[in-house]
């Protein structure tokens, strides 16, 4: 006799259709979830203490990865950091103020006309730099490093290509190694002097490494009077060159006429005039890109050596008189010689010889503060120096001299080291709202 189990027939019209397996294992599926749901620990309360003295919730930590990931858009923030730290060595620290500058080549550093200030203003008793030259119209100051400065920095072999990841690497005085990845907008060409790239500069970068994944330089980004630009790396090394040849830097660039064009014009002489940094003058001068300059301060130029003598021999802040071409006309005109930085005369921090202090030209009211000026701003008061002894602070404004007012450019004659030879000068030095007149000792003891 046959036994029929209940439900045997549903059981068989399943197995019929095919629905029997499907729906079993199912079953199961859902028999061990809810068997894993009753048998769950409870999680802790994190403001209640645990039963268990011994039971601790559990805790997870960052996986340790020695070598650099080249993986830009897995841990983001941490590649970054790993880059900047292998890019380190193409970064040093300048004088007391700490500023950054980039080791382009051996025994040099490039950085910004600000490192070159503070240097001036704050050069600390062992600088780890000397300041060799500044170009203030490409914003550059150039660096001889006086400590062990290794081999010099490898620049990239990869090929770049637009779009390429590079990074901006710097030191800040108060916030240390500093990184902003970003990438290139076109690939620079074998001639190229600028690099274009898309990273976000904050404005305390003044001088960066740019390098790219393999931490190797690509480029020096500098922070000049018309924004950041980026150099090439040869063009870097060139800047590195022709500032430790050249140390003055001239406001005016010159180029030979061609001789088609000469005789065109019916010139025997002169030199075209090719750029104007208008941002190097107190008052921008009267001479325009594509002039021809036919005379300098009395001097016939037919070359742009001759040129670059005529300029150089001229004093900051005189008044030289010139002669352009310009169309069919020719005009005399004068120019304000700007400083041997390439900023306007006056505008660089100085050193008064017979004083000690370094200082810095203050036109009025506006840079010398409230009913203040015009005259010479102290920024630094050395310890043992006479401005010192004379009870000179930073912040006070030299506005006159045995009695005289101060006014540019005459007031150059306190930067020349024989001024005050012979005779103690009485100085009126004003601080804030108050003025006071005070003498210098004949000498101090360095």
């Amino acid at each position: 006799m046959a036994v029929r189990l209940p439900g045997s027939s549903y059981v068989r019209r399943l197995h019929e259709r095919g629905l029997l397996l499907p729906i079993v294992v199912s079953l199961v599926v859902v028999g061990i979830l809810v068997q894993g749901y009753l048998q769950r620990s409870p999680v802790p309360d994190p403001e209640e203490p645990a039963d268990d003295a011994t039971s601790t919730l559990p805790t997870t930590s960052a996986p340790f990865r020695p070598d650099l990931e080249k993986v830009p858009l897995t841990y983001f923030s941490d590649y970054w950091l790993q880059l900047g730290e292998r890019a380190h060595d193409l970064l040093v620290s300048l004088g007391e103020a700490q500023m950054a500058g980039v080791r382009v080549s051996q025994g040099y550093a490039l950085s910004s006309v600000a490192a070159a200030d503070a240097v001036r203003v704050a050069p600390g008793d062992a600088p780890e730099g000397q300041l060799v030259a500044v170009d203030g119209r490409r914003g550059a100051a150039l660096f001889r490093l006086t400590g062990e400065v290794g081999a010099s920095p490898r620049p990239s072999s990869a090929a770049l290509h637009a779009g390429a990841w590079i990074a901006a690497v710097t030191l800040d005085p108060e916030r240390g190694l500093q990184v902003v990845p970003g990438h290139l907008v076109s690939a620079p060409s074998a001639a190229a002097r600028w690099l274009h790239v898309a990273i976000s500069f904050p404005d305390s970068f003044d001088v960066a490494a740019i390098v790219d994944l393999d931490s190797h330089l690509v480029g020096v980004a500098l922070r000049r009077p018309d924004g950041v630009r980026v150099l090439t790396v040869p063009a870097a090394t060139a800047m590195v060159d022709r500032l430790a040849s050249s140390p003055s830097c001239r406001a005016v660039d010159v180029a030979p006429i061609p001789d088609a064009v000469r005789a065109a014009l019916h010139l025997k002489e002169g030199v075209v005039v090719e750029t104007v940094a208008t941002t190097a003058f107190a008052s921008p001068p009267d001479l325009l890109p594509g002039d021809v300059l036919l005379q300098l301060a009395g001097e016939q130029l037919s070359s742009p050596e001759e040129f670059a003598e005529a300029w150089d021999s001229q004093r900051p802040g005189s008044r030289v008189r010139y002669l352009v071409s310009r169309g069919s006309r020719r005009l005399v005109r004068r120019i304000e010689m700007p400083g041997r930085d390439c900023r306007p005369d006056g505008e660089s921090p100085r050193e008064i010889p017979q004083l000690g202090a370094v200082v810095q030209w203050a036109p009025g009211p506006e840079a010398a503060g409230p009913g203040a000026g015009p005259g010479f701003r102290v920024l630094h008061v050395p310890a043992k120096s006479r401005a010192a002894a004379a009870g000179i602070e930073p912040g006070d404004v030299v506005v006159a001299v045995d009695g005289t007012p101060l006014a540019w450019p005459d007031a150059r004659r306190l930067l020349d080291p024989e001024w005050a030879s012979g005779h103690v000068p009485v100085l009126t030095v004003q601080r804030g709202d108050s003025v006071r007149l005070t003498t210098p000792p004949e000498s101090q003891e360095e």
